[in-house]
């Protein structure tokens, strides 16, 4: 528990204070998981560029994310793919299995041009080749990425879309190759709020920290305009909500519960509340959910962005 959380803990009633955000969310060093919807890529950025202050941070995802624009990202290519992005770096996932050399895509990609699994005497079963393999690809990456000129980096699987699928590296050996590993650990279409399927969220073993984010916006709209997988949402109640309900805040405290998701919740999108009414709203959560809850807005993802906490 953080000195700033015990003295939330002894005064519930406390106005809305400020601090660092990482701070406020207790992200630890090591991997830590970002879920929910209304603000998770703003959030990893925010918190990549605060971080970044401190230590080398990696950016990823167990699920999808689009490529960051304030770093660089190195790809690996599961299929023909171009790219205008002068911020991506492509290695050819063709390499992982043969010694096809690939040619540049355009002049601002790096690419790959000797073989990540190099099949030899010292090979001797299909598992010692995928160890080797992954070395090799870690070491690849260290070797591309100049943690002092760029202490953020991005790391994912290039598809036809430009979303960024899991980087074929497991979460046990990312931990090592940055202070702080940063993972989407969710989707949501875009939408402020979101109910959770069976096999959702995809949070790794390794997190450290889980933090859910839940976009204000949200409230006061019928659900079904503002909730990803709206009909998981409305089973949450008995009887079932209609499509048209109204999301309010005891209705979001209610489905929070029943999730029960995330060691801390960060509520975004703020600032279309009245100061007031974020000062209201957080503190009913907090106390309805007996955790860590603040907020601020991120739309500008800046490596300061107002935040409070109560």
């Amino acid at each position: 528990m953080t000195k700033q959380q015990e003295q939330i803990d002894d005064n519930p009633q406390s106005k809305l204070i400020r601090i660092p955000l990482s701070e406020a969310l207790g992200i630890k060093k090591g991997v830590n998981a970002i879920i929910g919807s209304g603000g998770k890529s703003s959030l990893l950025k925010s918190l990549s560029l605060e971080l970044s202050q401190k230590g080398s941070v990696l950016l990823t995802t167990s699920t999808h994310i689009l490529p960051f624009s304030h770093c660089e990202n190195i790809c690996i290519s599961d299929e023909n793919v171009s790219t205008s992005d002068e911020n991506i770096s492509i290695l050819n996932g063709n390499a992982l299995i043969s010694n096809e050399n690939v040619s540049s895509l355009n002049k601002n990609i790096l690419t790959l041009n000797e073989k990540i699994l190099l099949p030899g005497k010292d090979i001797h079963s299909e598992e010692e080749a995928l160890k080797n393999s992954k070395v090799l690809l870690q070491r690849k990456v260290l070797s591309l990425w100049n943690k002092s000129q760029n202490p953020i980096l991005c790391l994912g699987t290039l598809g036809k879309n430009g979303k960024l699928s899991p980087f074929p590296l497991p979460f046990s050996i990312l931990e090592k190759m940055a202070d702080y590993v940063l993972v989407e650990a969710d989707g949501s279409k875009r939408l402020p709020g979101k109910a959770h399927g069976q096999n959702e969220p995809q949070i790794p073993r390794e997190s450290q920290r889980i933090i859910l984010v839940f976009g204000a916006s949200a409230l006061h709209n019928p659900i079904s305009d503002v909730i990803h997988r709206v009909e998981i949402f409305q089973n949450f109640f008995t009887p079932s909500l209609t499509p048209e309900t109204l999301l309010t805040k005891e209705l979001l405290l209610q489905a929070f519960r029943k999730e029960n998701l995330g060691d801390c919740l960060f509520v975004n999108q703020l600032d279309c509340l009245t100061k007031k009414e974020a000062e209201e709203l957080l503190l009913f959560l907090q106390k309805g959910l007996g955790k860590m809850v603040c907020g601020g807005s991120l739309k500008e993802g800046s490596a300061h962005p107002e935040l409070f906490i109560l």
